[in-house]
């Protein structure tokens, strides 16, 4: 008996990709001050309102968000830098143990020159076969985190499992993982 085919993951468009760190970017900032009105008015005027998924839509419509989703909200400034890198717009990830410097967002729409619509229409992915690489050194540096903490030791390259954690769900939205939306995206390991 021949063993099924399965399909090829299929990787997202460019224009997929910028939308997505544009909305993750936009609703993000709401953790280090940007006020929920302006944030609304934005996604309204971009046209953007419909890329929000299930949860972003509700931590943006909560007036008093819990600490706890602020916080959880937060870390995806982690997931926004590997959108980040696959359009080209910074040249590498930090290290595996390293925070990510959110400094490199402040060029972003609205903050930057660009807006929304050139920013998603002139951006580029990098080649398919970087991007795959890149998944699979993700996957490993994630399996390598887990596989550590579950026997008690140190990992071969330091990593922080959190940061890698939320590194793996971008990259694996990024290249089509079982197609999932970005809510639902796995960071199997």
């Amino acid at each position: 008996m021949a063993s099924p085919q399965f399909p090829e993951d299929k990787i997202r468009s460019a224009e997929q990709v910028a939308k997505r760190a544009l909305t993750l970017f936009n609703v993000w900032v709401l953790t280090s001050g940007a006020t929920r009105d302006e944030v609304i008015e934005w996604f309204d005027e971009e046209g953007l309102r419909s890329e929000l998924t299930p949860f972003e839509a509700r931590f943006l419509g909560d007036a008093d968000p819990p600490r706890q989703a602020i916080v959880n909200m937060s870390w995806n400034a982690e997931r926004l830098i590997v959108l980040l890198w696959a359009l080209n717009v910074i040249d590498a990830l930090p290290a595996p143990d390293e925070q990510c410097d959110t400094s490199l967002f402040r060029d972003l729409p609205p903050y930057g020159e660009q807006s929304a619509s050139e920013f998603a229409k002139s951006a580029q992915l990098r080649p398919h076969d970087d991007l795959r690489e890149m998944a699979w050194k993700i996957l490993d540096l994630h399996w390598e985190a887990r596989d550590a903490s579950l026997n008690n030791k140190a990992p071969r390259t330091p990593v922080n499992i959190e940061m890698i954690q939320e590194r793996h769900h971008a990259i694996n939205w990024i290249t089509g993982y079982g197609d999932l939306p970005w809510d639902e995206v796995t960071t199997d390991t």
